[in-house]
């Protein structure tokens, strides 16, 4: 069994600003949680891996293939692989994202 620590997390900035630390990982999936603070923008981008979101705290826009929604506390989204999407934070926002399969570059830490 691999078990994680939220406060031996690794911290990385992977754009200006948006804070990110890995929850977990397995074999085939992984839980990220980034920070937004209000007024971030993450950038336009894709990637072939299938993401599901969940907004912890705060609220954030979401564009995913042209669409835009707003997302607040308890909402929950898909981006299907390879989709564009970029968020923009509406307020300071906690972003829980899983990622299947794993996003390598995203494994910063071991397990306990």
């Amino acid at each position: 069994m691999m078990m994680y620590k939220y406060d031996e997390a690794v911290e990385a900035e992977p754009v200006p600003g948006v804070k990110r630390r890995m929850l977990s990982c397995g074999n085939n999936i992984q839980a990220i949680e980034f920070f937004l603070p209000k007024g971030v923008k993450f950038p336009l981008h894709r990637h072939p891996h299938e993401q599901i979101g969940f907004i912890q705290m705060g609220s954030m826009r979401i564009w995913i293939d042209g669409e835009v929604h707003d997302l607040h506390e308890g909402d929950g989204y898909v981006v299907p692989p390879n989709a564009e999407h970029r968020t923009e934070a509406l307020e300071d926002c906690i972003d829980i994202d899983v990622f299947s399969p794993v996003r390598e570059e995203y494994r910063d830490r071991s397990p306990r």
